[in-house]
């Protein structure tokens, strides 16, 4: 029986991550990208936006992290976060109007920035 623990016990420990890259570096910053993401992906039906325009910011908010180094670990934890946020989002018609639509963009970017600034070690 003591052995058995011991392979279990060396099996998890010889385990990978199922981390990517990014998640390893800025996990907060990653899920609250992911989360910003899924709001603003909500809003833009509510703003008269049509799947043209949702499959476009998708493809926007998915390179944004191709560009860091995202890899596939890192895309599926973004995309499932997304979705997740996007379906329990409650996006207000404000934030349609400029005045609304900039600090949500600007919300997203500061997130990304976040990402950036952990994988450089800071």
């Amino acid at each position: 029986m003591r052995a058995l623990y011991l392979a279990a016990a060396l099996a998890l420990a010889a385990t990978p991550a199922l981390a990517g890259k990014l998640l390893e570096a800025a996990p907060e910053a990653m899920k609250n990208y992911a989360e910003q993401a899924g709001y603003i992906l909500s809003s833009i039906s509510v703003c008269g936006g049509d799947a043209e325009e949702e499959a476009y910011f998708r493809s926007l908010a998915r390179d944004n992290l191709v560009q860091l180094g995202a890899d596939d670990e890192d895309l599926g934890f973004f995309e499932y976060n997304m979705e997740a946020a996007a379906q329990a989002a409650t996006p207000r018609k404000r934030d349609c109007r400029e005045d609304g639509a900039v600090p949500v963009a600007s919300d997203l970017y500061m997130h990304r920035n976040s990402i950036e600034k952990a994988l450089k070690g800071g």
